[in-house]
């Protein structure tokens, strides 16, 4: 059974990798399930057992995408770190500088915008869209750290989520579609850190530990 499991979960992962290469390479709308499933050397219907549609694919690689995030979440919520706030910061700048170089997570990143705005816009409570995830990821994270020592007024842990999640979305979208004149490294984790621990002046930690590069 272990050696079953461990095979369906290669196989998931082959699926996805051959997903992302020709969602890439091709465009979301010009791929078909055949065409990935011939990518990955398997059946069309090992896809839909897996990810039941093409969909569900593009889902499963923002899931992917915001894995980091979600595991922090869980480690400060169940564990109480005594630096969430520089574990919050060395997150979201390791993923900045991941994005910067590698230009296919740049590619990568378009196709889940893509996903935002062609499923979720018209969903009237918005709860499948990558950014009411992440703003869930934030708000455990920041409802842990609020606990602690409050946030200033008038923000609280929900509506300082709210913005970090507008703030780091409009930096990253303006630089993956080439609109703004500045880089994620270091100009964006500078301005993540610097509301941050505006927020929460004392668990303010070593300077060293926002990645830079």
């Amino acid at each position: 059974m272990r050696r079953t499991k461990e095979e369906a979960a290669e196989t998931r992962r082959e699926i996805l990798g051959a997903a992302e290469v020709l969602f890439l390479n091709n465009g979301y709308e010009n791929v078909t399930l055949d065409e990935i499933a011939a990518a990955a050397g398997v059946t069309r219907g090992a896809v839909h057992w897996h990810f039941k549609n093409k969909q569900g694919l593009l889902f499963a690689i923002r899931d992917k995408a915001q894995q980091p995030f979600q595991e922090l979440a869980e480690r400060i919520a169940e564990r109480h770190p005594p630096n969430p706030l520089e574990l919050l910061i060395d997150t979201i700048s390791g993923t900045f500088a991941d994005l910067q170089q590698e230009p296919r997570k740049r590619g990568m990143l378009k196709v889940i915008m893509y996903l935002d705005m062609a499923f979720c816009e018209d969903a009237t409570d918005n709860e499948d869209s990558f950014r009411h995830d992440m703003r869930t990821h934030f708000a455990r994270i920041f409802h842990s750290i609020d606990a602690v020592k409050p946030l200033p007024p008038p923000w609280t842990a929900d509506t300082a989520a709210s913005a970090l999640t507008a703030i780091i979305g409009g930096l990253v979208g303006e630089w993956a579609l080439d609109r703004g004149d500045f880089q994620l490294v270091p100009c964006g984790q500078a301005l993540i850190k610097m509301i941050l621990t505006t927020w929460f002046p004392t668990h303010q930690g070593h300077e060293g530990s926002v990645t830079t590069a």
